[in-house]
């Protein structure tokens, strides 16, 4: 996984777009990407787990703790993108019902050999993306 190239992915995709608020959904402990694009974009990060998001606060982003099984809709409010990397295929249909709910687009990265349902391919530089619009 590149995380270079992940993040010229969605920084391309966000600006090509003109998006202005973005949110990473399942961010965990590695916050890098959403870092990078919150010097762009209004960027902020959601995971289920209290400790992942008091991490992100730590490194500087806005962070909301959210149960993707039973979202705070309130949280995605104005959203125009939202993505996750390397969400469970369990969470993935989850992730895609608040996005149509909240009217965003959704890019995933899926594990390496996961195929999500009902998105559209996107290969970017050797990376795969799924992309819902």
């Amino acid at each position: 996984m590149d995380e270079d190239v992940i993040f010229k992915f969605i920084f391309n995709y966000a600006k090509d777009n003109n998006y202005k608020k973005i949110v990473e959904v399942g961010v965990g402990f590695n916050c890098n990407i959403a870092k990078k694009l919150s010097g762009f974009f209004d960027v902020f990060v959601v995971d289920i787990n209290n400790n992942a998001i008091e991490n992100a606060k730590k490194e500087g982003l806005r962070g909301f703790v959210d149960d993707v099984f039973n979202p705070n809709l309130s949280i995605y409010k104005n959203i125009d993108l939202i993505y996750s990397i390397r969400p469970p295929r369990d969470l993935q249909l989850f992730i895609l019902d608040i996005a149509k709910k909240v009217n965003a687009d959704l890019i995933v990265r899926p594990l390496s050999n996961e195929f999500p349902i009902n998105l559209k391919l996107a290969n970017y530089n050797g990376e795969i993306f799924y992309v819902f619009k």
